[in-house]
């Protein structure tokens, strides 16, 4: 038995002591935060990080108890302790064990960067608490691993991801690949490409590539914008291709 509950939370997550009894003895439980559900209602990943821009989220509970009805709740509170939401509702069992969760959809008018907490629990039974931390938009941390193209048959083999990192300073990015990574404008291979950062925004980051050769027409150094798409996926668009146009995406390599 599944009950979705929604309410209005954006988390970055440190798990409490609480947040995973045993789930296998009567009355045990575990909590953890994802950011989806297949279609069995099961998490895909346990992610310990949200930033204001991750549009959706789970906090996912399961629980032993013995069939019966029960009531369960869902409280979340701001970092000034302010109830943001709550959901309560009742539910019957039938012996097996059963999860619900909460997701949000976040709104950055009212969601605000901050230490966070939610508890979750069963009528009669324990609470489980979450604290987290509401964080800034980070286009840098959403980039650095390992990315490869999401066109390709073996995407995400070792052989051929590439690597993302930055420099302390944040002004420059690092792609490195075991392969060998080419840029449109010609077919030299390179194990490591250097950008230098020009601007940024929320869901890009102007660059120039500092080891390329070719300019433009005029004997400009072409400029790559990295447009994010969401937090696993972005393209490239090169500064002489009409608008709208963009690269084949990289995804984020989760192993």
């Amino acid at each position: 038995m599944k009950i979705v509950c929604f309410l209005s939370i954006t988390l970055t997550v440190a798990f409490s002591q609480l947040s995973m009894a045993n789930v296998d003895k009567i009355g045990g439980y575990r909590i953890l935060v994802t950011s989806s559900l297949d279609g069995n209602g099961v998490p895909t990943d346990e992610i310990d990080s949200i930033q204001l821009d991750h549009k959706l989220f789970y906090v996912y509970s399961e629980w032993n108890l013995p069939a019966g009805k029960y009531r369960y709740s869902c409280i979340i509170y701001d970092g000034n302790r302010r109830v943001i939401n709550s959901q309560f509702n009742t539910f019957q069992s039938d012996g097996s064990n059963f999860n619900f969760w909460c997701s949000h959809d976040l709104d950055k008018s009212t969601d605000k960067p901050g230490d966070w907490y939610a508890e979750m629990g069963i009528e009669g039974y324990d609470s489980a608490g979450i604290y987290f931390s509401v964080t800034e938009d980070d286009i840098r941390k959403s980039l650095t691993g390992n990315w490869d193209w999401g066109n390709q048959e073996d995407s995400c083999n070792d052989e051929h991801v590439i690597n993302i990192s930055f420099d302390d300073a944040g002004t420059k990015m690092y792609h490195t690949s075991k392969s060998g990574m080419k840029l449109t404008t010609s077919d030299e291979l390179y194990e490591r490409i250097v950008y230098s950062i020009l601007s940024e925004g929320d869901k890009y980051l102007r660059t120039i590539v500092i080891n390329e050769t070719q300019k433009t027409d005029e004997g400009e150094m072409f400029l790559w914008d990295l447009i994010l798409k969401d937090d696993k996926s972005f393209c490239w668009k090169q500064s002489e291709w009409p608008e709208g146009h963009c690269t084949e995406r990289l995804v984020k390599c989760d192993k």
